[in-house]
């Protein structure tokens, strides 16, 4: 899935709520998107454990959080990779 237009500014969260994607409702059974702390959690995404205020998270939680790490930083890398690779999405956030 590709969303493109919005500005910089925008919340991670307020354009998957106003993705095609998210609007249409198909999901296949069994499949998750996974999210940053920036997304709410729903039916399909699954983003990281939030702190609360003066807790802590369990072992559990910061090894999924650890886990989901990793996954991004390939994601922003593979992002690098193709902004080098065709320029055209070089200045494209």
């Amino acid at each position: 899935m590709v969303e493109i237009g919005w500005p910089g500014s925008v919340n991670d969260n307020q354009v998957w709520l106003n993705s095609n994607v998210y609007l249409t409702k198909i999901y296949f059974s069994k499949e998750y998107l996974l999210g940053d702390l920036a997304f709410l959690e729903s039916m399909v995404m699954v983003p990281a454990f939030k702190k609360g205020t003066n807790a802590t998270l369990s072992e559990e939680r910061k090894y999924f959080n650890t886990k989901l790490e990793k996954v991004q930083i390939k994601s922003e890398h593979c992002i690098g990779i193709l902004k080098v690779r065709f320029q055209c999405v070089r200045n494209r956030r």
